[in-house]
């Protein structure tokens, strides 16, 4: 399964972990667009996931905020990477 796009970058200060990683392989019945991926902010000082966004067998797109999981509309992984970068930006400034 080819990465296709990995970024780990510290945040805020060290106070947070973001990781991106895109893999792509032959689409399947569980993962129609051939793409797997993980996009996750953990806040290093707790140990907590803040955010996942991420799709495994039987559950589909999905994400993951401070616990709750609900569904994710994947369009396509340019969206994918913004919305979460997004979602990252208003946790960082305090408004999720």
């Amino acid at each position: 399964m080819p990465v296709v796009y990995e970024d780990r970058q510290v945040l805020a200060g060290g106070h947070y972990l973001q990781e991106i990683r895109l893999s792509v392989f032959t689409p399947s019945t569980d993962y129609p667009e051939g793409l797997r991926y993980s996009l996750c902010l953990v806040d290093r000082v707790t140990d907590e996931v803040v955010l996942l966004y991420d799709i495994h067998r039987g559950k589909g797109h999905h994400r993951h905020l401070r616990g709750k999981e609900t569904h994710y509309n994947y369009r396509d992984s340019e969206t994918l990477v913004a919305d979460f970068r997004r979602d990252v930006a208003l946790i960082l400034e305090g408004k999720i």
